[in-house]
């Protein structure tokens, strides 16, 4: 293997924190490396120094190999315009997307605009190209005229992914892929890995930061292991197995659990959905039991991606009802779910979940502050408390109950919607990716309070485009096609494989099914 870039003793320290300490890395000529660490361990702050967000602390070195013409040149980190020189493209967790304009601004914003006579903007020449690049990674069905903000959680990363790899022919030689499948389902993932393939085999390396490990083995030939801000080791893919990798990233065994069945027999439906429809989503059907976690998968168009929005009332609803224990909810309204008991966790954070700018004690509190008022004052310290108690349960990483969320990694940051919505102890529990971008650790400490709120009486809906979680989590899985709930899996039918079957089925050149009785 040739190196393309070799970087030593990198370390970066923010108040009160060390991010990353001494840290080494060299990625080869024409590999995928993957970088593989718990939240916290300094995976996003790497990326960010490469990119030119942050700068480092103190003096690290760093190379970059020009194997066509035999030279090596030093890589300023924390200059954007050295990284760009160089020939890195990025597709960070965030997307930096901008979702008022269409596809078409988004990614000339971020390659440049096509132009005719007198400097005009050629949007035809614009328009083709968006949709000749999102075609080329197999969304081609996307409005490419349609605001970015209106599209689904995986067509949104199709479009970054697209905008990052613009003109890679010429001139792209190391791609930082950071968490770039979190909202894609099986069939979509596949998809990017093609490209990745086909990036390799023209000699372009990839970055490859990731917490699914499945995604790990399919795609890497290289994974290097940070906890804790320092690297644990950097070893070949083909000398590691699943559990030998997590105990490295976690520093200890983790224990796997499977989902107990349901202890109620009642029929009672503590959320009964009832012919909703909008969106992509047309007249639905479901009912969660107490004490029942129901799965929702389904491809990206199936309407997965619309149906947690529309029972939470997060988008209106052209018809039908959704009732919390026989109360029917209005449409459109989130809060009146809330008080009815249902508290939802929506699947983009950034936009719909948290307020960046305010502390982690206002985000988790938001949802019900009105606990800590005593005699129309905020009984601060009480707040605090809560807080801290929240913190440690869910072994969230954080300086202070006061630190701003955007500080915290995208995996803490869940943690802490997560606790604002077990906070107000719901009778339903509506949750949209709940472990998107949250490591092997935190994840399986998500998956037990699941069990818990189901095991204490909640309904629970679990929409995932993880179908290990769904079947870790879930006693039923419902599988949406073309808009609506089309097949149920349970009991030993509710495997992965089975889930990714029936999730394609509609889409598979296959006769169909003859059911005789």
């Amino acid at each position: 293997m040739q190196p393309l870039l070799t970087i030593t003793h990198l370390s970066k320290s923010f108040p009160g924190q060390m991010a990353l300490d001494d840290v080494d890395l060299t990625i080869d000529v024409g590999t995928t490396h993957a970088l593989v660490g718990q939240n916290g361990s300094g995976k996003s702050t790497l990326i960010k120094i490469l990119a030119g967000y942050h700068q480092p602390t103190g003096a690290p070195t760093a190379e970059f190999h020009d194997a066509a013409i035999e030279t090596s040149q030093s890589l300023q980190l924390g200059d954007p315009k050295s990284a760009a020189t160089a020939g890195i493209r990025f597709v960070h967790q965030d997307l930096g997307l901008v979702n008022g304009l269409s596809t078409v601004e988004n990614i000339s914003m971020g390659v440049g605009y096509t132009t005719r006579g007198l400097g005009r903007i050629d949007w035809r020449a614009d328009t083709a190209r968006a949709a000749a690049a999102l075609a080329d990674l197999g969304f081609g069905d996307i409005d490419v005229t349609r605001p970015v903000g209106t599209l689904a959680a995986s067509e949104k990363t199709a479009v970054a992914i697209a905008r990052a790899l613009h003109g890679w022919q010429d001139g792209a030689n190391l791609l930082v892929l950071d968490e770039p499948t979190a909202s894609l389902p099986g069939a979509d993932v596949e998809r990017l890995f093609v490209a990745v393939r086909r990036l390799k085999a023209r000699g372009v390396a990839i970055l490859y930061v990731s917490h699914h490990l499945d995604e790990v083995f399919a795609i890497a030939d290289v994974v290097t292991v940070l906890r804790d801000g320092r690297r644990v080791c950097t070893m070949p893919i083909g000398e590691l197995d699943h559990d030998r990798l997590i105990e490295r990233m976690v520093g200890h065994r983790v224990e796997r659990h499977r989902q107990k069945p349901r202890t109620t027999d009642s029929d009672e439906g503590l959320l009964v959905v009832s012919g909703l429809a909008g969106g992509t989503v047309t007249p639905t059907d479901l009912r969660v039991r107490p004490g029942e976690v129901v799965g929702i998968a389904g491809i990206t168009g199936s309407g997965r991606e619309t149906l947690v929005p529309l029972i939470t009332g997060q988008v209106p609803s052209d018809s039908g009802s959704v009732a919390v224990r026989d109360h029917e909810l209005p449409n459109y309204d989130p809060r009146a779910g809330l008080r009815a008991g249902l508290a939802f966790l929506a699947a983009d954070r950034a936009t719909q979940g948290m307020l960046p700018l305010q502390s982690v004690r206002q985000n988790l509190t938001l949802s019900d502050v009105v606990r800590h008022w005593r005699r129309g004052r905020l009984r601060h310290r009480d707040e605090v408390d809560d807080v801290k108690e929240w913190i440690a349960r869910l072994r969230i990483k954080t300086s202070s109950t006061e630190a701003p969320i955007a500080s915290l990694s995208g995996g803490n940051q869940q943690k802490v919607l997560f606790g604002r919505s077990l906070r107000v102890a719901p009778s339903v529990l509506v949750l949209d990716e709940p472990t998107r971008g949250i490591d092997v650790g935190a994840k399986e400490e998500i998956h037990l309070l699941i069990d818990g709120a189901a095991g204490e009486g909640a309904a629970v809906l679990v929409a995932s485009t993880d179908t290990d979680e769904l079947v870790r989590l879930a006693h039923r899985v419902l599988i949406m096609r073309d808009g609506t709930v089309a097949a149920e899996l349970s009991g030993d039918e509710m495997t992965v494989e089975r889930i990714e079957r029936a999730q394609l089925k509609a889409h598979a050149a296959q006769p169909p099914e003859v059911h005789t009785s």
